[in-house]
């Protein structure tokens, strides 16, 4: 487990670096930060039961890069962090609770669609890493069990320009965070997996320029 977890760590480290390359040999006119809110329909298959949806609340920082600054590209290069929530089911079969957190960490790339107007569509998608935990619990037991997967995402949204500096950012995607381990409950030591996706809509203040 250390050493996947060094592996992924020093994988997404490398991408963040990819990402945020590029402002380095831009001015920091080209640079921008985004807190964001986010609303997931989380889905969960569950073996032997079928699937669990839930809303999820989540919140998330994006740093990045404008290229359209230094380039005639209308690209825009970012790195993100984001906390997907807590989604809780029971397994009807095997009779545990499941409490279910993720948190990504993601290389994102989004092509703008210039309209001439405050508003830009874009599309663009990502890919990084998942830190999935799971909290089971029934039968006297009460075992939490993590690992990192592979993720990523697609989808698109727009921007509303409000001035030079701020733009509120709505965007949909696809996200797939790989799978949650659990545990059979009695028994505590047979393990099976639980694949988790989502329909994620954010909203993001994005301040460009420092």
């Amino acid at each position: 487990m250390k050493k996947r977890s060094v592996f992924w760590s020093s994988l997404i480290l490398g991408l963040s670096l990819i990402v945020c390359g590029p402002a380095g040999a831009q001015d920091f006119s080209s640079f921008y930060i985004t807190p964001k809110i986010m609303t997931s329909y989380q889905k969960a298959d569950i073996p032997g039961q079928g699937s669990d949806r839930s809303a999820v609340f989540g919140l998330g920082l994006s740093v990045g890069t404008d290229l359209s600054y230094s380039t005639s590209w209308p690209v825009r290069l970012e790195a993100e962090y984001l906390y997907h929530g807590n989604q809780s089911f029971t397994h009807s079969r095997f009779r545990t609770g499941n409490e279910i957190s993720a948190h990504s960490l993601l290389a994102n790339a989004f092509y703008d669609i210039s309209t001439d107007t405050v508003f830009t569509p874009y599309v663009g998608g990502g890919f990084g890493v998942a830190w999935v935990n799971n909290h089971v619990t029934g039968a006297n037991v009460s075992v939490e069990v993590s690992r990192w997967n592979f993720a990523w995402n697609l989808g698109g949204g727009v921007a509303w320009s409000l001035n030079e500096n701020l733009a509120l950012d709505l965007g949909y995607r696809y996200m797939d965070l790989g799978k949650s381990d659990t545990v059979l409950v009695p028994g505590g030591n047979t393990p099976y997996h639980i694949s988790l996706t989502a329909h994620e809509f954010g909203l993001g203040l994005r301040i460009t320029g420092f």
